[in-house]
């Protein structure tokens, strides 16, 4: 085989004996090679890999180099008594070219699932009513798009603090909370964190909470709405874990659709609150009221209604505003004044109602306290605009046998009525 005609052949000529062993190489072979190869066996210094030239016959394989992925040879085999002779070209482009349509192939691949989940959480988060159900969806949605061992969403509650509302944190008593939450407030994009060198250029208290945990990746995006944070979600990896280019837009697009729903739920849930709030005392108003009247069962139920005296004072010398800070104050000591299963109500203008579950010698001990608790000092207001009230007081089955909140309310302000033709400031009770 050798010869300077083999030698000038612009491919490889190698031959093998039976046992695939090396036996002779031309130049060019030896040149590819970059190293002697006689004497070696051809898988020491070829592997075969996916062939990507399906219908070229059982002669044509593709190779590579062992230890350079990056280069390969398609490879014709011939018979040549005991062993083989092998034709060996150079085929580096298109093995590089075969590689990259199967990435290209399977990114389309994931992006057709990906885009199916958009899609399947966008129909689920349409249909969830609460904070709850919505961050459940988004955790469940996020593990699955990613493959993540764990994921984990936390928002932003009344107290400005972030609040765990589904999935699981691998890093809860590790990473200081304080941390989470302001890291929470700062970033406007999608944070991947990819093994323990990208781990410390970000923060080598995170990658110290990573290792401690057992988490090798992670990735996280902001929940925000015209530039408001509204809280994040995660997602753990204990093995490691390499991000395609479609990891932050999928990130992104759950998360922007997670937060104009949670956007939508908080605006529903302020809207019902409101419709059943007083707006300046934020106690339930009539409205709630009535909805606890035909609802309740108040066989052993009291109503207390309590009227303002001197407020109408307040309001024509020193004006509606502070008319409505001594609204605000009279319902922090009614609420003050009471146990937790009692529900205090602004009734209208300065009215108020409590309604309780106690009996007559109860209710009217609880009436006495609120008038005390009424008419304390307030601080704002001078000693020539005192606040008393006038109190009634009416009991299910006591007297007429009364069971419904709503005559037990027309009672009550009739016992009302009764104390402030007495001069008010005292508590009447009724027949």
């Amino acid at each position: 085989m050798t010869g300077p005609e083999i030698d000038a052949l612009p491919v490889g000529v190698v031959r093998v004996d039976a046992d695939d062993r090396i036996v002779e190489t031309n130049a060019w072979f030896r040149q590819w090679a970059g190293e002697e190869t006689v004497g070696r066996t051809l898988c020491d210094v070829l592997i075969q890999v996916p062939d990507f030239l399906e219908g070229t016959g059982a002669v044509s394989t593709m190779m590579s180099r062992v230890g350079d992925p990056e280069r390969a040879v398609l490879v014709a085999r011939a018979a040549d008594g005991d062993g083989a002779v092998l034709t060996v070209m150079d085929a580096s482009d298109r093995y590089a070219s075969g590689n990259r349509l199967r990435r290209l192939h399977n990114l389309a691949d994931r992006t057709q699932i990906r885009l199916q989940l958009i899609m399947d959480a966008s129909i689920a988060f349409a249909a969830a009513t609460d904070e709850e159900r919505l961050s459940a969806i988004l955790a469940a949605t996020a593990a699955q798009a990613y493959q993540a061992e764990e994921s984990l969403v936390v928002l932003f509650g009344d107290d400005g603090l972030l609040h765990r509302t589904a999935g699981t944190n691998p890093l809860h008593g590790i990473f200081p909370e304080i941390a989470v939450t302001g890291r929470a407030r700062e970033p406007d994009h999608v944070v991947k964190v990819s093994g323990d060198a990208e781990a410390e250029a970000l923060s080598p208290e995170l990658a110290a909470a990573m290792r401690q945990a057992g988490v090798d990746a992670l990735i996280a995006a902001p929940l925000r709405l015209d530039g408001v944070a509204l809280g994040m979600f995660a997602c753990f990896f204990r093995h490691p874990r390499a991000f395609d280019d479609e990891a932050t837009p999928l990130a992104e697009a759950l998360a922007g659709q997670a937060a104009q729903k949670l956007d939508a739920v908080r605006l529903q849930r302020r809207l019902e609150h409101a419709a059943m709030h007083d707006e300046t005392t934020n106690l339930p108003n009539r409205r709630a009221l009535d909805d606890l009247a035909a609802l309740a069962d108040v066989s052993h139920a009291s109503v207390i209604f309590i009227d303002l005296d001197g407020f109408k004072a307040v309001n024509d010398r020193l004006g509606h505003e502070l008319g409505d800070e001594v609204l605000r104050e009279v319902a922090r000591r009614l609420q003050g004044s009471v146990r937790d299963s009692d529900v205090v109500a602004r009734y209208g203008g300065d009215e108020f109602v409590v309604v309780c579950d106690t009996d007559a010698d109860g209710a009217g001990e609880i009436a006495e306290r609120l008038l005390r608790a009424v008419e304390g000092g307030y601080g704002f207001l001078t000693e020539a605009l005192p606040i008393g009230a006038s109190i009634g007081v009416a009991s299910a089955g006591a007297g007429r046998g009364i069971f419904s909140v709503d005559h037990l309310i027309r009672r009550a302000d009739q016992a009302m009525y009764v104390a402030k033709s007495r001069g008010g400031h005292q508590v009447a009770i009724a027949d």
